[in-house]
Parts: C-alpha cells; sequence; structure tokens
C-alpha cells in the first residue's frame, strides 16, 4: 500500500461519524456549510472531513451534542 493510500483510508469512527452528518443534514435539508457554522462556527468542517481532516473528541462530542438539539428541536415542533 502507497503512502497516499494509507492515509485516505477513513477510520471508521469518522466514517460512521460523516453517515450521522449526513442523514442529520438529509432530514434537516441543512448545507454541509450551515452544518459546520452552527455546529462548530466552522463552515469547512464538513469538506475538510471529506478530505481526511481528523477531529478532536472534543470536535466529536460537539458535533453530535448539536445534532441531538437540533433533532429533539425539530421533532418538538
Amino acid at each position: 500500500m502507497s503512502c497516499i493510500s494509507y492515509f485516505m483510508i477513513i477510520h471508521p469512527t469518522i466514517r460512521s461519524l460523516m453517515a450521522e452528518i449526513d442523514a442529520f443534514r438529509s432530514r434537516t435539508g441543512m448545507s454541509a456549510t450551515a452544518f459546520g457554522t452552527l455546529s462548530l462556527n466552522d463552515p469547512k468542517f464538513v469538506s475538510d472531513l471529506n478530505k481526511g481532516r481528523t477531529p478532536s473528541l472534543s470536535t466529536l462530542d460537539k458535533v453530535k451534542a448539536f445534532m441531538q438539539a437540533n433533532d429533539r428541536a425539530e421533532s418538538a415542533a
């Protein structure tokens, strides 16, 4: 395996997060830029994640908390 292909392998936890974000965005109709901005004040978060960014554990917690809070808000509406 070449160095480039080795680094392009996405950790299963990150892959799972990406799937959760995609599902959340589909349910809410939220753009990738809006998601990153609203959840982390980082409009490039989703794009960077797709390019191989590895978020910290605190970032994972913030993203998951944002999705949970907004899923609850949407179901209450």
